[in-house]
């Protein structure tokens, strides 16, 4: 009897230490094992985060953080650029901490608002990208404006075989309006994690054994 509960405690364990639950105020701070830093935006800035390309933002006016572009939580990021200069679109990202090479699989799900279509004259193109890997690619028009108004759900799935880093990018030109973007999540199973779960997996054999031959 000692044994059959001591491989209970040890799948319990396994399951347990292989999903660390997190907790937060925004959608992506719930999600198990995010490697994105300040996913939400919570802090009320782009802490974690690097923005480079066209970063001319007079009074904040082109890109930033604040409650209007909230999906879930307190914070949203605005997403827009100097219209003067927009052939050089803003990029917003960060090195994620996953470990390439390896046979795991990386989901990435993030929730994207377009304020409004583009207007006659006027580009509106987003583009995620991972580790080298486009993710999306969106490129409005007058006649296809595509969604807008409205928070839309991202999500895909790679191979971290197929990454050359852990950059995670969002490139966003806007001309006339702004992309809304929030609750970014980036979910890669750790080497231990998946060593954990197969302890977990092999101590619910052993003890379906056990049981069998009481």
């Amino acid at each position: 009897m000692r044994k059959t509960w001591f491989v209970v405690a040890l799948i319990c364990f396994g399951l347990w230490a292989a999903s660390p639950a997190k907790a937060g105020s925004s959608i992506c701070d719930a999600v198990v094992s995010n490697l994105v830093a300040n996913c939400g935006f919570e802090t009320g800035d782009f802490t974690g985060w690097t923005l480079s390309g066209n970063t001319t933002n007079p009074g904040g006016n082109y890109y930033g953080v604040d409650a209007f572009d909230a999906n879930s939580g307190n914070f949203g990021a605005y997403l827009s650029e100097d219209e003067i200069s927009s052939t050089n679109p803003l990029i917003l990202s960060q090195v994620v901490p996953i470990q390439t090479g390896q046979s795991f699989n990386v989901t990435i799900t993030f929730y994207l608002d377009q304020d409004t279509p583009p207007a006659t004259g006027y580009t509106h193109t987003f583009v995620a990208s991972l580790g080298g890997n486009t993710l999306l690619n969106l490129a409005p028009t007058v006649s296809s404006p595509g969604p807008n108004g409205v928070w839309t759900e991202y999500t895909f799935t790679v191979s971290d075989a197929t990454l050359t880093s852990g950059l995670l990018s969002f490139t966003a030109r806007n001309d006339d309006s702004y992309w809304s973007l929030d609750d970014v999540s980036v979910v890669a199973p750790e080497p231990s994690s998946v060593l954990l779960i197969g302890t977990a997996l092999g101590a619910l054999v052993l003890l379906r054994r056990m049981s069998a031959a009481e």
